[in-house]
This record gives structure tokens, C-alpha cells and sequence, in this order.
């Protein structure tokens, strides 16, 4: 039930995001959608193919339909131009919970499929930035996950620490609650206080 809850947060919280950057990228109104469902969906996509089972956005409507009434909603209530959330704390946050959502969904398919600690941590990854990988790659973009200070790492630390709780038997709603709750605290103070990993 967990699972289900973060992956579905996860998309809520992508399709916002993918409608932001689709509107602060001037795209029209079919490059804001596909904005959306590249960055809500691509990176679960991504996760079922590599876990070799069919991707849950293909079969089940509910995951699409998530994405569309999310981003209608955005589009029809003209959000961007009362909110100008873009660069502030808000949209940060909301980004932070589809990643940390979407790692933790990732990294816990990936022990489903009996992956070992590099697959799990290769699967949170992949399934928490994947999407906006796309979608920058669409806009002709260097993905921001390369250059977006701590925001990949997390999604490589979530996947280590399941592996390990998997390991010593702690898996269960608790740790998980605490540990979505903790990579999204985390997320917010690297914002907050500009942490970034070493550049060459």
C-alpha cells in the first residue's frame, strides 16, 4: 500500500513539475503536456523495462490519467500566471517529493526482482530521475540532474539504505515513512544551503 501511495505522489508531484518547466521553457501547449507525462512517467517506464516486466503506465489508464487531470487542472486554472513558483522553495519541495517517491518505488521494485545492492541503487536512480532526463533531453537541455547540486545522490543514498534494511529485515511501512521523510528533509536543507558535489 506504501509503494502504491509513493508511486502515485510521485506522479502528481512529476506531472507539476514537467508543467513548470514546460511553461518556463515557452513550449505550447502539446510541449507543456509532453513535458509532463515525460517527467511523471519516463522514469518508471524506464525501471519496468529494466526490471523486465511490462511498464505499469502501458496497462493501467489510472497513472495517465493522473498525469492528465493534474496538468489540465494546471493549464485550465492558468496557475503559472498567478504563482510564479518556478524558483522558490515551493517548487523545490514538490519536486523533492516525486524524487524521493519515486526512488524508494524504484528501489523497492528492484528487490522485488531479486537485484542485487548495484541494481537497487541503478533502479532508484534511474526511476527518480529518469523522467526528467527525458524531458530534458526533449528540450535540448544538460539534464539538471547533472549539475543540480545534491539531487541525484539522494535518490543513490535511498537505494543503498533499502538495500540495507532489506538485508538486516527492518523493511516495513515505518522505516520506509521515515526514510521518504528523511530524503525529502534532506533535499530541502541541500536547497536551502547550496550544497553541491565537487566540479572538476
Amino acid at each position: 500500500m506504501l509503494l502504491l501511495i509513493a508511486e502515485y505522489l510521485g506522479i502528481a508531484a512529476f506531472a507539476l513539475s514537467g508543467f513548470y518547466i514546460g511553461v518556463r521553457e515557452k513550449l505550447d501547449l502539446l510541449g507543456i503536456y509532453l513535458s509532463a507525462f515525460l517527467t511523471a512517467l519516463g522514469g518508471g517506464i524506464i525501471r519496468d523495462l529494466l526490471a523486465d516486466r511490462t511498464p505499469i503506465s502501458l496497462t493501467d489508464p489510472l497513472p495517465t490519467l493522473t498525469v492528465l487531470a493534474v496538468t489540465t487542472f494546471l493549464v485550465a486554472r492558468r496557475i503559472h500566471r498567478r504563482v510564479a513558483i518556478d524558483s522558490k522553495t515551493l517548487f523545490v519541495f514538490v519536486d523533492a517529493l516525486g524524487m524521493v517517491s519515486f526512488a524508494i518505488s524504484g528501489a523497492s521494485v528492484a528487490l522485488e526482482a531479486g537485484f542485487n545492492a548495484a541494481g537497487i541503487t541503478l533502479l532508484a536512480f534511474t526511476t527518480a530521475v529518469g523522467g526528467g532526463i527525458l524531458r530534458d533531453a526533449l528540450i535540448n537541455k544538460v539534464p539538471y540532474v547533472l549539475h543540480g547540486g545534491f539531487y541525484g545522490i539522494i535518490a543513490v543514498g535511498i537505494g543503498l539504505v533499502i538495500w540495507f534494511l532489506d538485508r538486516v529485515g527492518w523493511i516495513n511501512s515505518l522505516t520506509l515513512t521515515l526514510l521518504f521523510l528523511a530524503g525529502v528533509t534532506l533535499r530541502m536543507i541541500a536547497y536551502r544551503r547550496q550544497w553541491a558535489l565537487p566540479r572538476l
